[in-house]
């Protein structure tokens, strides 16, 4: 059966009845329940989420300058999400990450800062080469593109890194650094396609149930649970 759950975005936390839907997944006896969040809501939601049941959050951090910070998300406040993360950090989650895509020219050259506020904060943090999923404007993928590797060879000027011996269950792929108990990782869509070995079943807002966000594909499962009770 489903032993893991995560809520990711958009944005779950904007939705009215998300302590609710966080209550009654939490009596399902899971043994990884997570919610990945841009983290704004959380100086209000992080206790209240710990309480109904959520074990860990996944926290999206792009940058650590105000300016590029509202630049790269378009809308967001730097201060509400850092403050954020405190809150998580005070309410107890078994486990906080922080993800970061990185991206050449925009924020790559935040990377020995982000590693450090993560030591500091004593939080994970994975760095992921941007999806390629989606229309922009805003800059030229393929220019931007900032490899794993190269985000490691950036790490190893201030860190030695040694590959974890524990299985993440996911396309991540994580390290250790020697001093510290933050773990790094890598997730990889372009330069290690972890296709083949996925094992995400996604359902959408609508119902829908999909294999890959990368493909259209999907089955109306709530026609399905509806047409069929229990």
């Amino acid at each position: 059966g489903t032993e893991k759950i995560r809520l990711p975005g958009g944005e779950p936390l904007v939705r009215k009845d998300i302590l609710e839907l966080v209550k009654e997944i939490g009596t399902y006896g899971l043994r990884d329940f997570a919610m990945t969040t841009n983290g704004s809501q959380l100086t209000t939601m992080a206790e209240p989420l710990r309480k109904a049941g959520m074990h860990r959050l996944n926290i999206s951090l792009d940058s650590l300058d105000a300016d590029k910070f509202r630049n790269i998300t378009r809308t967001g406040k730097l201060s509400h999400v850092l403050d954020g993360i405190d809150a998580a950090r005070e309410a107890g989650f078994r486990g906080i990450k922080i993800n970061t895509v990185v991206m050449k020219g925009r924020n790559d050259e935040e990377i020995p800062e982000l590693i450090e506020f993560a030591r500091k904060k004593k939080v994970d943090i994975s760095f992921i080469e941007e999806m390629p999923l989606g229309e922009i404007s805003e800059h030229d993928r393929g220019l931007a593109l900032c490899t794993s590797e190269e985000v490691r060879d950036i790490i190893r000027k201030h860190h030695e890194l040694v590959p974890a011996t524990e299985d993440s269950g996911g396309p991540a792929r994580y390290y250790r650094m020697e001093d510290s108990e933050t773990r790094v990782g890598f997730i990889s869509p372009h330069s290690h396609n972890f296709c083949s070995t996925c094992n995400r079943v996604r359902v959408t807002v609508e119902g829908r149930l999909l294999l890959c966000l990368g493909n259209e594909h999907s089955v109306d499962l709530r026609r399905v649970l509806r047409g069929n009770p229990v």
